[in-house]
């Protein structure tokens, strides 16, 4: 009998299941020595898939490939360097005939499965490979295939109605003048689909050289240091971009064309950030959560006296950017996909931290990097620490007005209903 700690463990587990009761017992029966997936009986209904045979299958966020997640190369590059290694090592030439075959293999169920995994795919599967899948436009599929799936769809309908003519064509022994216009235009036709197929997956494409080369640059420059503002990148940039590029032109393209070169918009002042295979890269987590403070988050007390530090994105590279700083900082808790209001699809995601412990690391941390809010965070740090009554509701007033001192009208109903003046808030600021 198999050891009974083991029993349950699932990271040996070698299907996937979807109902709880058939997982807890796969769970403890894949423990057993004799245990052979291949022996179960699966049936058209059952919950249970070997996970060989899945058809979804989980790609980074930023579009890379498989070979290129868990070995830093895509295909092209991993059989040419087999190709010149077995040029000079012949004597092992069989098995590096065997790794450039597994490796196409492996590229082969990479395509299926982007294609598998796009909801509008199914018996378009021939056309989509022969309107040219190369690496580069596998990795544009996996990000937009979705988002732009109406133009793609539109591709890939006039490409298959070009292929239909042609096959019509092809089966007439003797053809006449309209036949040859017809396979003239439907060749066209063909190009054209392919033509389209290409501008919607590689946007960038339709600039300019300067453009492109100020994207490229502003994608190296991310990787290699973290979030960076558009004024930042043109200086960095100054004695190589184009002397006609500006900071709001460089902020325009990044908006704009940013994504398809995994650049987002970050939510630290208006900063850029690139989005890595493991999350979005950033070199100082501190300092990008105090310009994510100053931009978009809230140092808040509560009437009752709880205190609350949060930051807040919208959308998916919110919802991403939110997780990479949870698991970064390693507390807080993390709410995802608030709604703003029932007539919107957009979603609202929050990192908040209101245990006195967290508020207290955080703060510390981010303060020196602040700009914007550093009476509200120095008085929160004094508030969490403050034993004295008096002094709390000092400093509770000091952080909620501070918050609304640039809406004139809220901060005046305030001090109305505090009686006091704008005067003695900023004493209460002394000392801080």
């Amino acid at each position: 009998m198999w050891g009974s700690a083991l029993a349950g463990d699932v990271y040996d587990v070698p299907v996937v299941v979807e109902d709880p009761l058939t997982k807890m017992v796969l769970n403890a029966l894949s423990q057993h020595p004799m245990f052979n997936e291949n022996d179960l009986p699966l049936q058209t209904t059952s919950t249970v898939f070997i996970k060989e045979d899945l058809r979804k299958r989980e790609f980074p966020k930023n579009g890379d490939g498989w070979l290129e997640t868990y070995w830093g190369k895509d295909a092209d590059t991993i059989i040419r360097e087999c190709r010149k290694m077995r040029r000079h090592d012949k004597a092992n030439r069989d098995e590096y005939d065997e790794t450039i075959g597994l490796v196409r293999q492996l590229k082969a169920m990479e395509v299926e499965a982007t294609i598998n995994n796009l909801s509008w795919a199914e018996g378009m599967e021939s056309v989509i490979k022969q309107m040219g899948l190369s690496d580069r436009s596998l990795k544009a599929l996996r990000k937009f295939g979705e988002s732009r799936s109406v133009s793609l769809q539109k591709a890939c309908h006039q490409f298959l109605k070009a292929n239909t003519v042609l096959q019509m064509l092809n089966d007439k022994v003797d053809w006449n003048e309209d036949d040859q216009q017809s396979w003239v235009d439907a060749t066209q036709m063909q190009k054209d689909a392919r033509k389209m197929w290409r501008s919607v997956l590689h946007q960038v494409d339709t600039l300019n050289k300067a453009e492109q080369d100020a994207l490229y640059f502003a994608a190296e420059e991310l990787q290699a240091h973290g979030h960076l503002s558009s004024r930042e990148l043109l200086r960095r940039g100054s004695d190589t971009l184009d002397r006609n590029m500006t900071a709001q032109r460089m902020g325009a393209l990044l908006k704009m064309y940013g994504e398809e070169l995994n650049i987002f918009k970050s939510t630290s002042r208006g900063d850029y950030v690139l989005l890595g295979r493991d999350g979005f890269i950033i070199k100082d987590i501190w300092a990008y959560m105090a310009g994510s403070l100053d931009s978009d988050g809230s140092i808040f007390i509560s009437e009752r006296g709880d205190p609350r530090v949060t930051f807040v994105a919208s959308g998916d590279s919110g919802k991403q950017l939110c997780e990479d700083l949870h698991k970064a900082t390693g507390c807080g808790r993390l709410v995802t996909d608030q709604k703003v209001s029932r007539n919107t699809k957009k979603s609202v995601h929050r990192l908040i931290f209101s245990r006195k412990d967290d508020i207290r690391r955080v703060l510390k941390a981010t303060l020196p990097h602040m700009m914007l809010k550093t009476t509200q965070a120095r008085a929160m740090l004094s508030y969490v620490d403050e034993n004295d009554s008096m002094r709390k509701q000092e400093l509770y007033r000091l952080v909620t007005f501070s918050n609304w001192k640039d809406h004139t009208v809220k901060a005046n109903g305030l001090l109305d209903k505090w009686g006091i003046d704008a005067d003695t808030i900023g004493a209460y600021a002394e000392g801080l």
